[in-house]
């Protein structure tokens, strides 16, 4: 069942998270422009992880290696093809490093700069 449509305050603030967000025909469309980078191994361990979580709990051993095969087939390339395009982390007002979620990083365009 849909939810209904609601109108947010005009002060609201909007947060959108997705993948190729910063492809050319849409970099425009945000007001700030944030880039989470991630090595293509922990993406892949912790999109798995997350895809189990919609299967029952009694299947996920089996549908591991499914997910696994899918990830490394469709997802990675993928996202490498979008790394390599378009270069999102130069398009980004900031770029938050998160490959060691035990110590993550931020680093910020440079006023005045592309990205």
């Amino acid at each position: 069942m849909a939810e209904p449509e609601r109108v947010a305050a005009d002060d609201a603030v909007l947060l959108r998270d997705g993948v190729f967000l910063l492809r050319p025909e849409l970099v425009d469309c945000w007001d700030v422009r944030i880039f989470v980078e991630v090595d293509a191994e922990q993406g892949l361990a912790r999109g798995v992880e997350r895809d189990l979580t919609l299967d029952a709990p009694d299947a996920r051993a089996t549908r591991r290696e499914q997910r696994t095969r899918v990830w490394r087939e469709r997802y990675l390339p993928a996202d490498e093809a979008y790394l390599r395009r378009v270069d999102p982390a130069a398009r980004a007002d900031a770029v938050f490093d998160n490959r060691d979620p035990e110590a993550p990083r931020l680093r910020l365009a440079r006023p005045g700069g592309s990205g």
